[in-house]
Protein backbone atom coordinates (compact mmCIF):
# COMPACT_ATOMS: atom_id res chain seq x y z
CA UNK A 1 0.00 0.00 0.00
CA UNK A 2 0.75 4.03 0.17
CA UNK A 3 2.29 3.23 3.45
CA UNK A 4 4.92 1.23 2.29
CA UNK A 5 6.46 4.34 -0.53
CA UNK A 6 9.56 4.89 0.98
CA UNK A 7 10.59 8.62 2.01
CA UNK A 8 13.03 10.32 -0.43
CA UNK A 9 16.44 10.36 1.46
CA UNK A 10 17.64 12.65 -1.18
CA UNK A 11 16.33 15.35 -3.52
CA UNK A 12 13.93 17.70 -3.23
CA UNK A 13 10.81 17.18 -0.86
CA UNK A 14 7.58 18.26 -0.93
CA UNK A 15 4.44 18.03 1.77
CA UNK A 16 1.11 19.13 2.38
CA UNK A 17 0.08 19.59 5.54
CA UNK A 18 -3.66 19.36 6.93
CA UNK A 19 -5.47 17.54 9.71
CA UNK A 20 -7.20 15.45 6.45
CA UNK A 21 -10.45 15.21 8.99
CA UNK A 22 -11.74 14.18 6.43
CA UNK A 23 -9.41 13.73 3.09
CA UNK A 24 -11.65 15.21 0.10
CA UNK A 25 -11.21 16.25 -3.19
CA UNK A 26 -10.11 19.76 -2.29
CA UNK A 27 -7.01 18.10 -0.57
CA UNK A 28 -6.17 15.86 -3.16
CA UNK A 29 -6.42 17.98 -6.58
CA UNK A 30 -4.39 20.67 -5.03
CA UNK A 31 -2.08 18.51 -4.13
CA UNK A 32 -1.70 16.86 -7.48
CA UNK A 33 -1.72 20.30 -9.16
CA UNK A 34 0.66 21.32 -7.27
CA UNK A 35 2.71 18.08 -8.20
CA UNK A 36 2.05 18.78 -12.03
CA UNK A 37 2.96 22.90 -11.56
CA UNK A 38 6.07 22.05 -9.86
CA UNK A 39 7.16 18.99 -11.72
CA UNK A 40 8.13 17.18 -8.84
CA UNK A 41 8.12 13.70 -8.55
CA UNK A 42 5.57 13.56 -5.56
CA UNK A 43 3.45 15.54 -3.14
CA UNK A 44 3.71 13.76 0.54
CA UNK A 45 0.03 14.34 2.51
CA UNK A 46 1.34 15.02 6.00
CA UNK A 47 -1.37 14.73 8.44
CA UNK A 48 -1.08 16.52 11.67
CA UNK A 49 -1.53 14.47 15.02
CA UNK A 50 -2.99 17.44 17.40
CA UNK A 51 -2.79 20.51 15.43
CA UNK A 52 -1.84 23.31 17.77
CA UNK A 53 -4.49 25.78 16.53
CA UNK A 54 -7.93 23.67 15.89
CA UNK A 55 -10.17 22.37 18.37
CA UNK A 56 -10.05 18.37 18.41
CA UNK A 57 -9.87 16.74 15.97
CA UNK A 58 -13.22 14.64 14.83
CA UNK A 59 -11.16 11.32 13.68
CA UNK A 60 -8.34 9.44 15.47
CA UNK A 61 -5.24 9.59 13.41
CA UNK A 62 -5.75 5.87 13.17
CA UNK A 63 -8.95 6.71 11.15
CA UNK A 64 -7.36 9.89 9.37
CA UNK A 65 -4.33 7.83 8.10
CA UNK A 66 -6.68 4.77 6.90
CA UNK A 67 -8.74 7.01 4.61
CA UNK A 68 -5.66 9.16 3.26
CA UNK A 69 -4.18 5.24 2.67
CA UNK A 70 -7.44 4.55 0.31
CA UNK A 71 -7.31 8.30 -1.31
CA UNK A 72 -4.24 8.08 -2.71
CA UNK A 73 -3.70 4.55 -2.99
CA UNK A 74 -3.86 4.79 -7.11
CA UNK A 75 -2.26 7.84 -7.52
CA UNK A 76 1.82 7.61 -7.84
CA UNK A 77 2.17 11.14 -7.47
CA UNK A 78 0.66 11.61 -4.10
CA UNK A 79 2.08 9.70 -0.89
CA UNK A 80 1.68 10.11 2.97
CA UNK A 81 4.07 10.71 5.21
CA UNK A 82 2.82 9.94 8.95
CA UNK A 83 5.44 11.25 11.15
CA UNK A 84 3.38 13.78 12.67
CA UNK A 85 1.07 10.93 14.15
CA UNK A 86 3.60 9.34 15.37
CA UNK A 87 4.61 11.99 17.76
CA UNK A 88 3.02 12.73 21.09
CA UNK A 89 1.26 16.34 21.84
CA UNK A 90 0.78 19.12 20.08
CA UNK A 91 1.70 19.55 16.82
CA UNK A 92 4.02 22.55 15.52
CA UNK A 93 5.28 22.37 11.83
CA UNK A 94 8.44 23.60 13.08
CA UNK A 95 9.25 20.87 14.43
CA UNK A 96 8.55 18.53 11.80
CA UNK A 97 10.31 21.20 8.86
CA UNK A 98 13.35 20.86 11.65
CA UNK A 99 13.66 16.71 11.75
CA UNK A 100 12.83 16.97 7.98
CA UNK A 101 16.07 18.98 6.98
CA UNK A 102 18.01 17.02 9.86
CA UNK A 103 17.53 14.15 7.77
CA UNK A 104 17.57 15.71 4.23
CA UNK A 105 20.92 17.71 4.64
CA UNK A 106 21.22 21.40 4.19
CA UNK A 107 21.35 21.70 0.37
CA UNK A 108 18.25 19.38 -0.72
CA UNK A 109 14.89 21.71 -1.32
CA UNK A 110 12.25 21.66 1.53
CA UNK A 111 8.56 22.50 0.38
CA UNK A 112 5.70 22.81 2.65
CA UNK A 113 2.57 23.43 0.99
CA UNK A 114 -0.37 25.27 2.84
CA UNK A 115 -3.81 26.74 2.16
CA UNK A 116 -4.27 30.81 1.57
CA UNK A 117 -6.43 30.84 4.86
CA UNK A 118 -3.57 28.95 6.75
CA UNK A 119 -1.00 31.48 4.88
CA UNK A 120 -2.84 34.80 6.27
CA UNK A 121 -3.02 33.17 10.15
CA UNK A 122 0.98 32.71 9.80
CA UNK A 123 1.73 35.13 12.35
CA UNK A 124 -0.17 33.19 14.81
CA UNK A 125 2.04 30.14 14.23
CA UNK A 126 4.77 28.82 16.44
CA UNK A 127 7.83 30.51 15.56
CA UNK A 128 6.74 30.76 12.63
CA UNK A 129 9.75 32.99 10.98
CA UNK A 130 11.95 30.13 11.84
CA UNK A 131 9.72 28.06 9.03
CA UNK A 132 12.05 29.50 6.40
CA UNK A 133 15.14 29.19 7.40
CA UNK A 134 14.09 24.87 7.35
CA UNK A 135 12.32 25.03 4.34
CA UNK A 136 9.94 27.01 1.48
CA UNK A 137 6.66 27.75 1.66
CA UNK A 138 4.02 27.43 -1.34
CA UNK A 139 1.10 29.01 -0.91
CA UNK A 140 -2.16 27.24 -2.49
CA UNK A 141 -4.41 30.05 -3.48
CA UNK A 142 -7.41 29.95 -6.17
CA UNK A 143 -6.70 32.53 -9.45
CA UNK A 144 -7.22 35.96 -8.76
CA UNK A 145 -7.26 36.03 -5.38
CA UNK A 146 -5.28 38.65 -3.30
CA UNK A 147 -2.89 36.95 -0.40
CA UNK A 148 -2.00 37.90 2.88
CA UNK A 149 1.35 37.16 3.71
CA UNK A 150 2.39 38.28 7.22
CA UNK A 151 3.63 41.52 8.14
CA UNK A 152 7.10 41.53 8.30
CA UNK A 153 9.91 42.87 5.54
CA UNK A 154 11.94 39.73 5.77
CA UNK A 155 9.33 37.50 4.84
CA UNK A 156 7.80 39.63 2.14
CA UNK A 157 11.59 39.64 0.35
CA UNK A 158 11.77 36.11 0.24
CA UNK A 159 9.17 36.19 -2.00
CA UNK A 160 9.84 34.21 -5.82
CA UNK A 161 7.31 34.77 -8.72
CA UNK A 162 8.43 31.44 -10.30
CA UNK A 163 7.42 28.58 -8.05
CA UNK A 164 9.42 25.88 -9.87
CA UNK A 165 12.71 27.76 -9.01
CA UNK A 166 12.36 26.39 -5.49
CA UNK A 167 13.19 23.51 -5.87
CA UNK A 168 16.71 24.58 -7.59
CA UNK A 169 17.19 26.20 -3.24
CA UNK A 170 17.12 24.26 -0.31
CA UNK A 171 15.03 27.12 1.47
CA UNK A 172 14.67 30.50 2.49
CA UNK A 173 11.58 31.79 0.42
CA UNK A 174 8.45 31.42 -0.62
CA UNK A 175 6.07 31.59 -3.46
CA UNK A 176 2.21 31.00 -4.64
CA UNK A 177 0.66 28.69 -6.82
CA UNK A 178 -2.87 28.58 -8.34
CA UNK A 179 -5.31 25.59 -7.86
CA UNK A 180 -8.67 24.88 -9.06
CA UNK A 181 -11.30 25.99 -6.77
CA UNK A 182 -12.66 23.31 -4.99
CA UNK A 183 -14.91 24.53 -2.06
CA UNK A 184 -15.12 21.52 -0.20
CA UNK A 185 -14.85 21.85 3.80
CA UNK A 186 -13.89 19.18 6.04
CA UNK A 187 -16.37 20.92 8.73
CA UNK A 188 -19.10 20.94 5.80
CA UNK A 189 -18.77 17.28 4.91
CA UNK A 190 -18.83 16.76 8.72
CA UNK A 191 -21.97 18.89 9.24
CA UNK A 192 -23.50 16.81 6.01
CA UNK A 193 -22.70 13.37 7.92
CA UNK A 194 -24.04 14.35 10.92
CA UNK A 195 -27.55 15.79 9.16
CA UNK A 196 -27.71 12.67 7.31
CA UNK A 197 -27.15 14.21 3.74
CA UNK A 198 -25.17 12.56 0.92
CA UNK A 199 -20.96 13.23 0.77
CA UNK A 200 -21.13 11.48 -2.43
CA UNK A 201 -18.54 13.18 -5.01
CA UNK A 202 -17.03 15.39 -2.26
CA UNK A 203 -14.64 13.01 -1.23
CA UNK A 204 -13.38 9.77 -3.06
CA UNK A 205 -16.09 6.81 -2.97
CA UNK A 206 -13.14 4.34 -1.46
CA UNK A 207 -13.01 7.14 2.09
CA UNK A 208 -16.82 7.69 1.53
CA UNK A 209 -17.26 3.85 2.42
CA UNK A 210 -14.53 3.82 4.99
CA UNK A 211 -16.46 6.56 6.75
CA UNK A 212 -20.05 4.18 6.17
CA UNK A 213 -18.21 1.51 7.66
CA UNK A 214 -16.55 2.93 10.52
CA UNK A 215 -19.39 5.22 11.49
CA UNK A 216 -17.08 7.98 11.89
CA UNK A 217 -18.76 11.92 12.28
Amino acid sequence: DQMSLPRLASGPRVLLGGSFDPVHHGHLRAALEAAEQLECARVDLLPASMPALRSALAASRLHRRAMLELAIRNEPRLGLDDRELARQGTTYTVDTLSELRAELGPQAPLLFLLGADAFARLASWNRWRELLQLAHLVVLNRPGEALRPPADECFNAARIEQPRRLLQLPLGHWSCLEVTPLAISATDLRRRCRDGRSLRYLLPESVLDYVRQHRLY
